[in-house]
């Protein structure tokens, strides 16, 4: 008896399926699927959420989060990275108002350039880096266009504690610019609050004092070499890089279009008036 159940036993054992490790192989195939599935959904939702936060949330923080109107890509096909354009959109209202010392030691507010296009730039007299150049091409500007037309020039300090009036005069000097029509303006009490302010959100450019190894001598600022033309209502027009020459001819070609020809002291108004009579 013994004998006979185990070997009936031994029988039913051998007959039994063995146990699955796990779900068959289509099944297997179909979870994998879903849970890549799952995984790439939930990871796009999450970056999706993250960057439209980070948009709202810096929007007050930094300032050229509300200067981006359209950004754009570029492929220069020749295997180089791609070039990203970002088309600042400045506000219809204009620039802000400011009050600001001119090197001549008079008070200038934005109401003082009303009337008259005015082109802005932006330097500090100790500059090592490419001042230089911005402020060369400010005196072509004025070689070119002061004569018959009533353009204004405006070249604003990022280092307003060492470039105060007088030494804002000396650095004038250098480039023959005009005491009336190319101004020089500072804080003469030395503080960025007001001028940092202006250029990052009326402007929409980028100013800082530079920090850790990129501090040097003459590189104690970072700030842009743009140029911009600030219309007769001092509504922005548009930025070029006063640095590359391409761009600083479309700048010359817009100012020959805008630039209505006049005397030293006559403003587009009144050469319309004079033409109505």
């Amino acid at each position: 008896m013994s004998d006979s159940f185990s070997s009936e036993k031994s029988s039913l054992a051998n007959d039994t399926p063995a146990p699955m490790n796990g779900p068959p192989s289509v099944l297997r195939w179909f979870f994998v699927i879903n849970g890549l599935f799952c995984f790439v959904l939930i990871g796009a939702w999450v970056a999706f959420g993250m960057r439209g936060r980070g948009d709202s949330d810096n929007a007050g923080l930094n300032p050229f989060a509300r200067g981006k109107d359209t950004i754009e890509e570029e492929d220069p096909g020749d295997g180089r990275p791609k070039v990203v354009k970002i088309e600042m959109k400045w506000s219809e209202n204009g620039i802000s108002d400011f009050e600001l010392t001119e090197r001549s030691g008079r008070v200038v507010h934005k109401s003082d350039l009303e009337g008259h296009p005015w082109v802005v730039s932006f330097i500090f007299t100790n500059c090592a880096g490419p001042c230089a150049k911005v402020s060369a091409a400010m005196q072509r500007l004025q070689k070119e266009f002061f004569a018959e037309t009533d353009l204004r020039l405006v070249t604003i300090t990022v280092d307003p504690e060492r470039d105060q009036p007088e030494q804002l005069s000396k650095y004038a000097a250098g480039y023959e610019a005009d005491s009336e029509r190319w101004l020089f303006l500072t804080d003469p009490t030395g503080k960025k609050d007001k001028i940092y302010p202006l250029i990052n959100r009326s402007f929409l450019m980028p100013v800082e004092e530079a920090t850790g190894e990129m501090r040097g001598p003459g590189f104690e600022f970072i700030h842009t070499n743009n140029v911009l033309l600030v219309d007769e209502h001092g509504v922005v027009q548009g930025k070029w890089l006063s640095t590359n020459e391409a761009e600083f001819a479309q700048l010359r070609r817009a100012l020959k279009k805008r630039l209505t020809k006049t005397t030293k002291d006559e403003t587009p108004a009144d050469v319309e008036k004079a033409k109505s009579e």
